[in-house]
């Protein structure tokens, strides 16, 4: 006979727990769970906080925050984990099993190792600045070689190119011989400014063809603004690899001395199926530099069909519209963006603008004030 599994509330609730590390926002004990069992190297921090047991008190489930606070007193995290999992009979028990066996072996991990493998995690999810407060950890336990470098890729994603070269030069220092991490500190070396170190250390290799060393040629001589001799490096960079980069840059290199013909001829050079989101938003940006702004509407109308839910592609959309005086196509278009990004800068600015346009003054005036607030805000937490 099947037996009948209540949820832990029965009341449905409309306040939202979001856990700190993935974003995730859950409304019901039983979300927390499912969320706890495939995110749990992601969930330690929030299970026995006390924001997260305050939630629990909001769904009126008292008895459980009664039994997670006791929890809290237990010294092995791991059993602690396995006893919150286990309060409600809601979870299989295989895969509460499963579990315990990778709890196990994560809990004879050097704590090295899971701040760097939670490191790992958000630098692949492309928040450099998260990733690198756990890598910060991890060194205060053990210094070597990926950690140095997963550290210094992290504080490029962040912007911070300065720190990132000391990092990479640490990283070389112990292994002098790797080539990635000398490409790697040329790289940063390059965004840093130092142009002198960089063709220095470019000189010091010994394989000088090396596609990524002839890129980076081309990105000493771009950043010095000599853009046929950029192009020439990059071009040379491409005979010996294929890759969209080196054309995305010649074809930037081209924009800048306003041949804008040959700068979208030579972006065509990538094949139909690589072109992919990167592809058509580069694309729309050269349409719409050039003047040509129905294509460039055209070619990000498709970078939105790949992609719906990137504020940044909607605000673009937006500013091609009113610059083609759709005023009613700008204004659909930035209101997708304001659903998803409420608070961004950019994206009020094009609605500020859009309502302009539009000649309504008092909204246009209130966004301004808005964006000044907001700017005002976030000065004050970075000092």
């Amino acid at each position: 006979m099947s037996n009948l599994y209540l949820c832990a509330s029965q009341e449905e609730n409309r306040i939202a727990y979001e856990f700190n590390t993935t974003g995730i926002k859950v409304y019901s004990f039983e979300e927390a769970l499912y969320h706890c069992l495939h995110h749990w190297r992601q969930s330690m921090e929030d299970f026995l906080a006390t924001p997260f047991i305050q939630w629990m008190e909001s769904l009126g489930l008292h008895h459980i925050a009664v039994k997670m606070r006791d929890l809290s007193a237990m010294e092995n995290t791991s059993m602690a984990y396995l006893s919150f999992l286990s309060l409600v009979d809601y979870l299989p028990k295989e895969s509460l099993v499963g579990l315990q066996k990778e709890l196990t072996a994560w809990e004879k991990r050097h704590i090295w190792e899971k701040h760097k493998e939670q490191g790992d995690y958000w630098l692949s999810a492309g928040d450099g600045e998260r990733a690198y407060s756990y890598y910060s950890r991890a060194l205060k336990h053990q210094e070597n070689v990926p950690l140095f470098n997963n550290a210094g890729m992290a504080l490029l994603q962040a912007g911070d190119t300065h720190t990132a070269t000391n990092y990479f030069t640490k990283a070389l220092n112990l292994e002098p011989t790797s080539q990635q991490l000398r490409l790697n500190l040329i790289e940063a070396v390059i965004l840093s400014g130092d142009f002198d170190r960089a063709n220095e250390l470019i000189l010091s290799t010994s394989d000088r063809n090396h596609p990524e060393l002839l890129y980076f040629q081309g990105e000493i001589q771009f950043h010095q603004r000599n853009f046929f001799g950029a192009m020439k490096a990059y071009q040379a960079a491409l005979t010996h690899k294929s890759d969209p980069a080196y054309i995305y840059r010649i074809s930037d290199c081209y924009m800048r001395v306003r041949q804008f013909e040959k700068a979208l001829g030579n972006l065509e050079q990538i094949p139909e199926n690589q072109q992919d989101l990167e592809f058509l938003k580069k694309r729309a940006a050269y349409q719409a530099q050039s003047g040509d702004l129905p294509q460039a509407i055209k070619s990000l109308e498709r970078a939105v069909l790949k992609e719906k839910n990137q504020p940044d592609l909607w605000t673009a959309l937006a500013s091609y519209h009113r610059q083609d005086y759709d005023l009613t196509k700008a204004h659909w278009a930035i209101s997708r963006a304001v659903a998803m990004s409420p608070e961004s800068g950019a994206v009020l600015l094009e609605q500020a603008r859009i309502r302009k346009a539009q000649g309504r003054t008092k909204e246009y005036q209130d966004i301004l004030h808005k964006i000044l607030t907001q700017f005002k805000k976030d000065y004050r937490k970075m000092r």
